[in-house]
C-alpha cells in the first residue's frame, strides 16, 4: 500500500509538472548574438629571393607539426596556346616521375613523410606541393625541385593522361552547364585564352612529349614563381635545402601580358538539346579584377543579389517561384578582368518568367538601395566566412598568392573586414547600375529552342537581343 501511495504521488507530481511546462512553457532560448568578426591579421612573414629569380617567403602558422609547400608560378591555361588543356596536362605529366625516380617511388616517399603532392591548373596561376610533417619538409623540397628540374615526360604516361583526359573531355562536354559555359566565355573573350575552356578531342590527342617539355621550359620557371613555406619547420634547414636545390633552376624570358578585349552584348546564343525538360541558361558581362576600387562594393552587390543561398534572385526564383532548384550568380576573377554572371537550370516552361524575374530584381536594386538590415546581413556573412577561410597553412598561402596575382598589398587583407562593413547601402545600389548594364549582357541557353524561343521573345529585357 505504501509503495502504491508513492507511486500515485509520483504521478501525480508528475502530472502538475507537466501541466505546468505546457502551460507557461519555456521561453526558447535565442541563439547568443554574434560578434563583430575580428580583422584578419596576416602573419608574420620572412621572404628571400635567388639570383635566378625565384622568390621564397616562409609563413610560420600554427602549432601543429606540418609543413606546407607550394611551388606557385604565373602560368596555366592562359599560356596553353592553340592546345587547350596543355597546362592541366603538362602539369600532370610533373607528377609521373623524374629522370632518376618512378612516380610510384616517388609517392611512397612522401607518403612515408606523412603527407602527399598536390597540384593545381589554373588560369593565370598554378602550383605544384606538398603537404608534410614539420621534420621532412627539406626532403618534400628535394622532391619537388626533382620533379620540376628533371621531369621524366614518358610518351607511355603522356598517352595515359591523353586518353584520361579524352574521356574526362567527353563527360564534361555532355553536361549543359558546361556547353553554355563554354559559349558564355568563347562570346565575351572570343580569341583570347580566357575565351577558351574545351579542346576539340582532336587538338587533345595532337600533343606531344615536345609540346609538354616545351611549355615546362617556357612557362615554369624560377623568375615567374613563389615558393610559399607555411606552418611549422626549421626555417635555417629549409633556407640551405631551397639553395642547394633550386639555385641552379635557369630562368627564363619574361613573357608579354596578353591584352585583354572583352566583347559586350546584347548578344544571345542558343543551343539546341531537343526535348530537354529544363533550359540552363548563363547571363552575364565582362566586369572588373580584383584590383579595382569598386571590387570590394561589387563583390558584396553579387553576394546580396545572388551570390547567397538568402540572396534576392535565389529567394524569388527558387523560394517564392519554383522555377529552379539551385540558381547562382558569381563573380570570376581574372587578370585585368573579370565577369559577372547569373546561372542556373529552370524548368523549361518557366524559363521566359524566370528570365523576368532575374531582370527585374537587378532592376529593383537599381533603383533601390537594400536596407541596412538587409546589407547588415551580407556584411556579416561575408565578414565571418572571409575569417574562417583563413584558418589554415594552406589558405594563408593561398590569400598571400591572390595579392600577389592581383597587385595588391597584404593590406588588402588586413582591412578585409573593415572594408566590408564600410560599404553602405547606396554604394550597393550604385555597382549595380554601373556594371550589371542589361542592354550589355550576354544571354546563352542550353535547351529546346521550339520551346524556349517564343518565351524569351516575350521578356521585354531580352528586346535588343534579337
Amino acid at each position: 500500500m505504501h509503495s502504491m501511495k508513492k507511486s500515485l504521488s509520483l504521478f501525480i507530481a508528475t502530472v502538475v509538472l507537466v501541466s505546468s511546462v505546457s502551460t507557461s512553457g519555456f521561453a526558447k532560448e535565442q541563439p547568443p548574438t554574434g560578434a563583430t568578426p575580428k580583422a584578419f591579421q596576416v602573419p608574420a612573414t620572412e621572404s628571400f629571393s635567388l639570383e635566378n629569380g625565384l622568390k621564397v617567403t616562409f609563413i610560420p602558422y600554427g602549432k601543429t607539426p606540418k609543413t606546407t609547400i607550394r611551388l606557385i608560378s604565373t602560368t596555366g591555361n592562359i599560356d596553353d596556346g592553340e592546345l587547350p588543356w596543355l597546362a592541366d596536362i603538362s602539369y600532370q605529366m610533373l607528377r609521373q616521375g623524374t629522370k632518376t625516380e618512378s612516380a610510384k617511388a616517388i609517392a611512397e616517399r612522401v607518403a612515408s613523410m606523412g603527407g602527399q603532392i598536390n597540384s593545381s591548373v589554373g588560369m593565370d596561376v598554378s602550383w605544384l606541393g606538398v603537404d608534410v610533417l614539420s621534420e621532412y619538409g627539406s626532403d618534400a623540397l628535394t622532391v619537388i625541385a626533382d620533379m620540376v628540374l628533371n621531369p621524366a615526360l614518358s610518351d607511355t604516361d603522356l598517352a595515359r593522361i591523353k586518353t584520361d583526359q579524352a574521356r574526362n573531355l567527353n563527360v564534361q562536354l555532355s553536361q549543359p552547364g558546361n556547353l553554355a559555359n563554354q559559349a558564355f566565355y568563347k562570346a565575351i573573350y572570343a580569341n583570347h585564352p580566357y575565351g577558351s575552356l574545351y579542346p576539340t578531342e582532336a587538338s587533345l590527342k595532337s600533343i606531344e612529349r615536345a609540346d609538354i617539355s616545351g611549355f615546362v621550359n617556357e612557362n615554369i620557371r624560377p623568375n615567374n614563381s613563389h615558393l610559399y613555406i607555411s606552418g611549422v619547420f626549421n626555417q635555417a634547414k629549409l633556407t640551405a635545402t631551397i639553395k642547394s636545390v633550386l639555385s641552379t633552376w635557369q630562368k627564363g624570358e619574361s613573357k608579354p601580358s596578353k591584352a585583354v578585349l572583352s566583347q559586350s552584348g546584347p548578344k544571345l546564343i542558343m543551343l539546341e538539346r531537343e526535348n530537354s525538360p529544363q533550359s540552363t541558361i548563363r547571363l552575364g558581362l565582362a566586369t572588373i579584377s580584383p584590383d579595382h576600387p569598386d571590387y570590394m562594393k561589387l563583390s558584396m552587390m553579387n553576394t546580396l543579389l545572388g551570390g547567397a543561398f538568402s540572396s534576392r534572385i535565389t529567394s524569388n526564383i527558387r523560394e517564392s517561384k519554383g522555377y529552379t532548384y539551385s540558381p547562382y550568380s558569381a563573380l570570376v576573377n581574372r587578370i585585368g578582368t573579370g565577369l559577372w554572371y547569373q546561372a542556373a537550370d529552370i524548368t523549361i516552361e518557366s524559363t521566359g518568367a524566370a528570365l523576368t524575374e532575374i531582370f527585374n530584381e537587378i532592376a529593383l536594386l537599381a533603383k533601390e538601395p537594400p536596407s541596412a538590415d538587409e546589407l547588415a546581413g551580407i556584411q556579416n556573412y561575408l565578414a565571418g566566412i572571409f575569417v574562417l577561410q583563413n584558418s589554415s597553412r594552406s589558405a594563408v598561402i593561398s590569400q598571400l598568392s591572390y595579392v600577389e596575382r592581383y597587385n595588391l598589398t597584404e593590406q588588402y587583407l588586413q582591412d578585409y573586414v573593415k572594408s566590408v562593413y564600410e560599404v553602405t547601402p547606396e554604394e550597393i545600389s550604385q555597382m549595380v547600375k554601373k556594371y550589371l548594364t542589361p542592354e550589355n549582357m550576354v544571354l546563352v541557353t542550353v535547351g529546346d529552342k521550339e520551346v524556349l524561343t517564343p518565351q524569351l521573345k516575350a521578356v521585354e529585357a531580352l528586346e535588343g537581343y534579337w
